[in-house]
């Protein structure tokens, strides 16, 4: 693809285990926080694992500035995925120096990945549903609007008043980075000069349930990379970005925090839940958004990995980072977010671009939590252990891959 406008990021904002905002987001990582702690939001006495990242602290309260500062409003009665991308997306308007009065013309659009929406809240009330009693009479469809998948985009929508395009991507673990490489190609195209776009996704039931089937969760907390994994934890939060053509940004003063340079996207049709032995896919995916960027492998400084501690993934992602940077791969740094933040399912990407963002702008590499022993089927070399680094970053990758095999990978560059 022809890169006739340049996408730029002039602003973000986080919800996560570790931190709810980038100020906070960025010391957790900084420190090689873990937010994995056991589950409150419901009783999770019956399952293999007890543990999950939530996001704890109140998060209204702490989107209060950026709220009143953009007029987006952060409400209570929005379901905990909502409120999670409402107060993500106030602190990246806040953040760019924008308004929602800005933002009804047609150019500016939103797309949103996420799998769980509303789904913790339809669970509360279908579990007060006693036995025996005619569901339809008992619980108002009212209270179940705010369960599909697309509800939180059109939730954020409406608060902005937004006239462009409004998309919602639901590709497993790879959705926000789905829904960023989309955001990217309308601003290029033209269609967009301004595109909202990340990804949010709270704890369920039904994703701890599922995941505690297939036997692939921790019961203390994600090893990525490391010969003792057992399996992820699943995490809850939000990241969003105010991403906008270069040029205009430049144009009404907006400082620019790093460029989304190129996307890839590949389906491997391999396996429902396993990557590819080989790490063909995670290749392709990864060559791909380099190829679009226009940077060669040399170039890559930093690669900020799937890395979800299962034992199949991981050595497959190792697989695919050696095949397309060869020989190089044994220099260039790798981490995984998730050791610290858990795997926050649809919203993952866009919080793993966001430590990408962090790690550009103030100096450091984030590190992979808790790494200490290495296991000989993983041929990489740097995990970023013992805690983050100081390091430039110029150009990296920030990978994706879903169930299904719907792999994705960005590269982000330095302004």
């Amino acid at each position: 693809m022809t890169v006739d406008r340049p996408v730029a990021v002039t602003g973000f904002g986080v919800v996560t285990p570790i931190g709810i905002g980038r100020t906070s987001f960025a010391e957790g990582l900084r420190s090689g926080a873990c937010g994995v702690a056991p589950i409150t939001l419901f009783d999770a006495s019956a399952y293999r694992s007890q543990v999950a990242a939530e996001v704890s602290g109140d998060v209204i309260a702490a989107a209060r500035e950026s709220s009143l500062a953009s007029g987006i409003t952060v409400s209570r009665r929005y379901g905990r995925a909502a409120q999670f991308a409402t107060a993500a997306v106030a602190e990246a308007l806040h953040h760019a120096g924008l308004h929602a009065e800005d933002l009804g013309d047609s150019e500016t659009g939103l797309a949103l990945g996420g799998s769980t929406a509303g789904t913790l809240e339809a669970e509360a009330v279908m579990l007060e549903v006693d036995d025996g009693e005619g569901f339809w009479r008992e619980v108002s469809n009212l209270q179940l609007l705010l369960a599909p998948v697309g509800s939180t985009a059109d939730i954020l929508a409406a608060g902005m008043g937004l006239g462009g395009p409004v998309t919602t991507i639901s590709t497993a673990c790879s959705s926000a980075t789905n829904a960023i490489g989309q955001a990217m190609r309308w601003i290029r195209s033209g269609r967009c000069t301004r595109v909202i776009a990340g990804g949010a996704d709270s704890l369920t039931r039904l994703t701890h349930a599922g995941f505690n089937s297939l036997s692939l969760v921790d019961r203390e907390r994600p090893l990525p990379f490391d010969a003792r994994r057992d399996g992820m934890v699943i995490g809850e939060g939000a990241a969003f970005f105010v991403l906008e053509d270069e040029a205009r940004a430049r144009a009404r003063g907006a400082q620019l925090h790093g460029r989304v340079l190129g996307y890839g996207a590949i389906a491997e049709a391999h396996h429902l839940v396993q990557p590819r032995g080989d790490g063909d896919g995670a290749a392709r995916a990864m060559g791909l958004a380099l190829a679009d960027a226009g940077v060669e492998t040399d170039r890559v400084d930093y690669i900020n990995a799937h890395g979800t501690a299962t034992p199949h993934n991981d050595a497959a992602e190792g697989r695919g980072i050696v095949s397309v940077l060869g020989r190089r791969s044994q220099a260039v740094p790798v981490s995984s977010t998730k050791s610290q933040v858990g795997h926050l399912l649809g919203a993952s990407g866009a919080v793993e671009l966001a430590a990408c963002v962090v790690a550009m702008n103030e100096g450091f590499l984030p590190p992979t939590a808790g790494w200490a022993e290495r296991d000989p089927e993983i041929p990489l070399e740097d995990f970023v252990a013992g805690g983050a680094r100081p390091a430039q970053v110029e150009h990296c990758l920030s990978n994706s891959f879903a169930f299904g095999g719907n792999d994705a990978s960005l590269c982000l560059g330095r302004v």
